[in-house]
């Protein structure tokens, strides 16, 4: 192949490629030009609002609906539980002769896991080191 044909088919190829982005750069940017003007569209935008709202407010109200089922569930599985402790509470009695305790009063979750002001947890006193002194 002669370097004279080579150039020339070289050359065809960029002029060609050449033409093909062109028409894809002109391409895009009517479809930029066709995006902006649609997103300027007043109509199209108090749509877009309206549609962003609808959405929020179901998100709202599906969060408060998970929220309640999720409370709901909490408290079955808390009385479910009371429950079997007292059963078992009670067999246990049968078994070793003893009268069952009363039922316990049912307590609130949240009244069980506040603290009174003022109270911390306790902690273990340090262990002293058995090694040298320090001078």
């Amino acid at each position: 192949m002669s370097d004279e044909s080579w150039d020339e088919r070289f050359r065809q190829f960029l002029r060609k490629t050449g033409e093909d982005f062109r028409r894809a750069g002109d391409e895009v940017r009517a479809e930029a030009q066709r995006l902006v003007d649609a997103a300027m569209d007043p109509e199209k935008q108090q749509r877009v609002r309206d549609r962003l709202n609808e959405l929020n407010d179901w998100a709202r109200k599906t969060a408060q609906d998970m929220a309640g089922a999720m409370g709901e569930a909490a408290s079955r599985a808390e009385t479910a539980f009371q429950s079997a402790s007292d059963k078992v509470a009670e067999a246990t009695a049968k078994v070793r002769g003893k009268p069952a305790r009363a039922a316990r009063p049912k307590r609130k979750p949240a009244a069980a896991a506040k603290k009174k002001k003022g109270q911390t947890k306790a902690r273990p006193a340090k262990k002293k080191s058995a090694g040298k002194r320090k001078r």
